[in-house]
């Protein structure tokens, strides 16, 4: 009995001995990984700080300070590639002097021009007017403001404004030049190793194909970035006696009754064409028959009024 009282004993010695050892070491994890304890070690995550301040660890005795919003552990920014494309259409007195003044705020706005056609036309009254098309090529960022000094040379008459994102169109073009660039080199490489004549022939065949695969992707490349880059907007001058431009077809009694009177108006034109055309067939041809006709129906009209005159009876004798 005395034994196993004493073994008893022991075991619970030993178990409340383990207790304590397991108890010590969580508290010296968790004293080592305090502050106090990472001066000898790796320092230590400081808290969050308000943006913009900096502040410094009294443990670990390194200086913090909050990244600015959007500049750190974020996506990358990316530059978006839009295309602008804009009408314009500005009535104004004198056309050719307008004309020079949009050239040259195009030109002060960095940009430059792509056509200019001008032309001389009369109006329904036959009052003469002049017109010009002048199409700008403008920088993305002056694109906006250049807009409005031009609208500003006159009456403003249109606008319209169209905006296309391009950017993911850019990045899958540069992904597959990157690629195709790769496999450019690695025929090139191959290309360097032929050592028969049908190797040469073929792999110069098939480095001619891979490059002319990257300079289609670069073209495509370089357009889209250069009309992303540079904005097209068309402007048209109209001089003030230029005829208004005509309405869109509408709905209701109104619209129905002037599509109708056009209607009447279109077919009075084709009637009028058609007997223009006639008219001379009939003048030519029409009047000797008609004469004709009528001379033959006189004949016949003198011919059933003759009497007709018979023998008489023979006698007898």
């Amino acid at each position: 009995m005395a034994t196993v009282r004493r073994q008893r004993a022991l075991a619970t010695l030993g178990v409340t001995g383990l207790a304590l050892t397991l108890v010590l070491t969580g508290c010296g994890a968790d004293s080592s990984d305090s502050p106090a304890s990472s001066a000898g070690g790796a320092p230590a995550v400081a808290p969050a700080l308000p943006e913009g301040k900096a502040a410094k660890d009294a443990g670990a005795g390194v200086d913090t300070a909050q990244p600015a919003t959007g500049t750190g552990g974020g996506a990358p920014v990316i530059n978006r590639e839009v295309i602008y494309t804009g009408s314009l259409t500005v009535r104004v007195a004198d056309v050719d002097a307008r004309a020079e003044e949009t050239i040259r705020l195009a030109e002060a706005a960095g940009g430059f021009v792509g056509s200019d056609a001008r032309s001389s036309d009369v109006n329904y009254d036959d009052v003469p007017y002049q017109r010009a098309t002048i199409t700008l090529r403008i920088p993305r960022d002056a694109f906006a403001a250049t807009v409005d000094k031009v609208a500003a040379l006159g009456e403003q008459e249109s606008r319209k404004i169209d905006a296309q994102d391009v950017t993911e169109e850019v990045i899958d073009l540069d992904s597959r030049i990157t690629g195709q660039r790769a496999q450019v080199e690695s025929a090139r490489k191959l290309l360097e190793q032929a050592k028969t004549l049908n190797d040469l022939v073929s792999l110069e065949n098939e480095l001619a194909r891979r490059e002319a695969d990257l300079a289609s992707l670069e073209a495509k490349r370089d357009r889209l970035k250069d009309l992303a880059a540079l904005s097209t907007l068309t402007v048209e001058l109209l001089q003030d006696s230029a005829p208004a431009p005509e309405r869109e077809d509408g709905t209701g009694f109104l619209a129905g009754l002037r599509n109708g009177w056009d209607a009447f108006l279109a077919f009075g034109v084709v009637l009028l064409t058609v007997v223009g055309v006639l008219l001379p067939w009939v003048v030519v041809l029409g009047l000797p028959v008609t004469a004709l006709v009528l001379f033959w129906r006189r004949l016949r009209r003198r011919r059933a009024s003759v009497p007709v005159t018979t023998a008489p009876p023979a006698s007898a004798p």
